[in-house]
């Protein structure tokens, strides 16, 4: 299964090695699988990449959603505001 990068501790967000928290200032911005664009968006984004352990974390997030959606389709939707 894939490890996501972040979860959630004590009501913040958090980088799983370390725990170090995301500041509450700083953007951030959540793809879910269930989302129709959302594996489009993670190939496009792993094509930019600069390293191979980037590229191969990314590569298995896609791997991840495809999975998801494949077994999924009944709860596929289009991105909402």
């Amino acid at each position: 299964m894939f490890e996501f990068k972040y979860k959630i501790k004590n009501n913040q967000l958090v980088k799983r090695i370390g725990e170090k928290p995301i500041p509450d200032d700083e953007p951030v911005f959540v793809f879910r699988a269930k989302d129709r664009k959302a594996l489009g968006a993670l190939m496009s984004y792993n094509a930019v990449l600069d390293t191979l352990e980037q590229k191969e974390a990314v590569t298995k997030a896609i791997n991840a959603f495809r999975e998801f959606q494949e077994n999924n389709p009944e709860k596929m939707a289009e991105p909402t505001p």
